[in-house]
């Protein structure tokens, strides 16, 4: 009953294949579940979870590609009858992405890319490399996607098909950067943000968790944020790129960490304890609280605190834990000084 999966074809007719596809297949486990067959429709399932994650995966591409067309647009001062084609192309994309119909959305993005020509091309591939250069330390998505700039760059004179196959790539993967510096995520957004780490049995390096989830009711922009670790320590990735979440989303960020030097685990204070830090923000408002557990059947004494905190602001005083008992666990607040609502205090 399975039906063979249909050959990607591109354009509205890949979109209505797709999700043919799946309906059907949904059918087949379903049938395959009442005709009392668990181990096949338990296949089926799975392979139809892929099916399904390679769509979303597509529609990412897609948003990211739409968006940051829209974004480049914008941004210009004036534009040429190519660019202006684009535009109009680039409107239509997210219509059909917001109906649904990736396919003919896909056809949008390479018809909007072709329509600024080669002097809009090389224009979108500059800016885009010279914000990607500028940002410093890059995530490994960034990485990639100045390597495709670098790509497209090279073949504009020898091969424009393959230049904008390049920057389609690119900003597909990344999405769209801002020209601006944007203002602070800790002052524009409401959201819930944990920083935890821990000591795998067995492993030579720690193990950072980061969550975020949106409280607010608006989507939180694309952020960049370097796991927050001690001076000395080295973190795998360097650079996170967190996507666009929107209101009751949630993201979980693992990050390998290690001490540099020749300390064992064994000697470090990290190993012998379980440390969480919760952010609430709410549009510039924050509140600190870190949460601390003794893994280690000995009482720890005199336990200076000292949370990273984001750019602008700063703890009023680290706290301190006097006695910590074996297997013990506190929540110690944390007094938070906002330096942008400080500044003319006392003067």
């Amino acid at each position: 009953m399975a039906r063979t999966k249909a050959p990607a074809t591109g354009g509205a007719e890949a979109t209505l294949k797709r999700i043919d596809y799946i309906e059907e297949e949904a059918e087949n486990i379903q049938f395959a579940i009442w005709a009392n067959r668990p181990i096949g429709a338990r296949k089926m399932l799975r392979e139809l979870s892929k099916e399904v994650e390679e769509a979303e995966g597509q529609i990412m591409d897609l948003y990211r590609a739409l968006s940051s067309l829209e974004r480049s647009l914008e941004e210009l001062e004036q534009m040429s009858e190519g660019d202006r084609n684009a535009w109009d192309l680039t409107m239509l994309g997210l219509q059909h992405l917001r109906e649904g119909n990736w396919g003919a959305a896909a056809d949008c993005v390479e018809g909007a890319v072709a329509s600024m020509g080669k002097e809009g091309l090389e224009r979108s591939l500059n800016t885009l490399g010279r914000h990607l250069n500028e940002m410093g330390e890059l995530s490994d998505i960034e990485d990639i996607a100045l390597t495709l700039v670098n790509q497209g760059k090279e073949a504009l004179d020898s091969d424009l098909s393959s230049a904008a196959k390049a920057f389609e790539d690119a900003i597909s993967a990344l999405g769209p950067v801002a020209v601006n510096e944007a203002a602070s995520p800790f002052l524009v957004n409401s959201f819930f943000l944990s920083i935890g780490t821990t000591w795998p049995e067995g492993k030579d390096h720690a193990l950072m968790v980061i969550t975020l989830e949106n409280t607010g009711e608006n989507n939180i922009s694309t952020m960049r944020l370097a796991p927050p670790i001690p001076y000395g320590w080295s973190a795998t990735p360097k650079m996170c790129e967190i996507p666009e979440i929107p209101p009751d989303g949630f993201i979980e960020i693992g990050i390998e960490i290690r001490p540099s030097g020749s300390f064992p685990s064994t000697a470090l204070l990290g190993s012998s304890l379980n440390i969480t830090t919760g952010y609430d923000v709410e549009y510039g408002s924050l509140k600190i609280q870190t949460r601390v557990e003794n893994r280690t059947p000995n009482t720890m004494q005199g336990l200076l605190l000292d949370p990273w905190m984001p750019e602008g602001f700063e703890t009023m005083r680290l706290p301190l834990v006097e006695n910590l008992g074996p297997g013990d666990v506190v929540h110690v607040p944390i007094e938070v000084l906002n330096l942008r609502e400080a500044v003319g205090i006392g003067s």
